[in-house]
C-alpha cells in the first residue's frame, strides 16, 4: 500500500524555481492582503491594551541581551584566566562559550536584518495611507523605511532559536513567550505583520545555522554518529544548573522551591 504525501512531502518535492515563485507568492499576498488587514485590526485596539503591547515590545530590543552578554564573557574569561582550580577553569570556558554563541546569534543577526531592511526601504505602517503597504524606497537609510524585516522580532528570534537549541525540553514555551514579544511590533504599530513573521523566522534560522556551523568546528556543538547536532558537554550544563538551583534555593529560604531528583 502506498504511503499518502502530506503536504510538506509534495513542498519539498518541488524544484528550486518551484519553491522560489511559492514563497514570492505568499509573500506578495501577505503584504497586499494580510498586512493591511492586520494593521486595519490593530488600529482599532484599545488604548490600554496598545499601552501593555508598547510596554512588552522592549524585550525586543537586542541591548539588554548583549550589553550584560558582553560583560559576562568578559568576566568569565578573566575567571578562567586567574582560577587555579582545573575544574572551575573548565566551566568557566563553558559558561562563557555559551554566552559568545548567544552574543554572535542576536549580534549577527540583528547586524543582518539591520543592512537588509535599510536595503530594502520597505515603508512603516504610520505611512499607510501615503504610499500603501508596498512602498520600497531602497538605500534611503531613513528610519520611516526600515520596516522589512523587523529588527526586534529577529532578536527574539535569535535568542528564542539559542535558548531552545541549549534547552530543547522548553523549546515550546521559549518560542511562544518569543513570538509574543516578536508580535508586539505590528500589534504597536511599529512593522506590518509580515516584517515581524519574517523576522523572527530569520532570527531563529540564523541561530540554527550558527550552530550548525560551530558544530562543523566542533566548537560548543558536535555531531553524533547519526549526524544529529548536539550540544557538547551537557552533562556540565546540567550539573551547573543544579548548583544554580540549589544556591537560589539557600537564598530564598521560606519559598518552598524545590530541586528536581534525577528521573529514575
Amino acid at each position: 500500500m502506498a504511503s499518502v504525501r502530506t503536504w510538506s512531502d509534495r513542498l519539498m518535492a518541488l524544484s528550486a524555481f518551484e519553491k522560489a515563485v511559492v514563497a514570492v507568492s505568499v509573500v506578495l499576498a501577505t503584504f497586499l492582503v494580510i498586512d493591511p488587514l492586520v494593521l486595519d485590526a490593530v488600529r482599532g485596539f484599545h488604548p490600554g491594551v496598545r499601552k501593555f503591547f508598547k510596554f512588552l515590545t522592549d524585550l525586543g530590543r537586542s541591548n539588554w541581551i548583549l550589553i550584560p552578554t558582553g560583560l559576562g564573557i568578559l568576566i568569565l574569561g578573566w575567571m578562567r584566566a586567574s582560577e587555579m582550580r582545573l575544574r572551575r577553569a573548565v566551566v568557566c570556558g563553558y559558561a562563557a562559550q555559551l554566552l559568545i554563541f548567544l552574543f554572535g546569534a542576536v549580534a549577527l543577526s540583528g547586524l543582518t536584518s539591520s543592512l537588509v531592511k535599510n536595503i530594502l526601504g520597505r515603508a512603516r505602517p504610520k505611512l499607510f495611507e501615503t504610499f500603501g503597504s508596498l512602498e520600497f524606497q531602497p538605500f534611503t537609510f531613513d528610519s520611516d523605511f526600515a520596516s522589512f524585516p523587523s529588527g526586534h522580532a529577529t532578536t527574539a528570534g535569535a535568542l528564542a532559536g539559542v535558548l531552545a537549541i541549549i534547552w530543547p525540553k522548553a523549546r515550546v514555551p521559549i518560542v511562544c513567550a518569543a513570538l509574543w514579544i516578536a508580535a508586539t511590533r505590528f500589534l504597536v504599530g511599529a512593522h506590518y505583520f509580515s516584517d515581524a513573521l519574517v523576522g523572527f523566522a530569520f532570527g531563529i534560522a540564523f541561530a540554527y545555522l550558527l550552530r550548525d556551523r560551530l558544530a562543523v568546528r566542533r566548537w560548543l556543538f558536535e555531531r553524533d554518529q547519526t549526524g544529529t547536532v548536539r550540544l557538547r558537554a551537557r552533562r556540565l550544563l546540567d550539573a551547573g544548573m543544579k548548583v544554580v538551583v540549589g544556591r537560589g534555593k539557600k537564598a530564598l529560604p521560606g519559598t518552598g522551591l524545590r530541586t528536581a531528583g534525577p528521573r529514575q
